[in-house]
């Protein structure tokens, strides 16, 4: 079950995939959250290993087909 402050991340990662493309890197998740990068860091670890987000360190992230119904269903 995802933590409501998960569904944030996806559905942040989403309109930044949207309106920049994928990747998305860790600063634009933090500004657009107003959280610390290293916040987002952690959290980016987290939706990994729920296979929410494909995440390629120093690349960005990208939602995978999951992350991307979870963060529909939310907005």
């Amino acid at each position: 079950m995802e933590t409501d402050v998960m569904e944030d991340y996806l559905k942040e990662i989403y309109r930044l995939q949207r309106e920049e493309g994928a990747p998305v890197g860790t600063s634009a998740i933090a500004q657009a959250l107003d959280v610390k990068p290293p916040t987002v860091t952690r959290m980016l670890e987290k939706l990994a290993e729920r296979d929410l987000i494909d995440r390629e360190k120093y690349r960005g992230v990208e939602l995978t087909e999951y992350g991307r119904t979870i963060a529909l269903e939310t907005i």
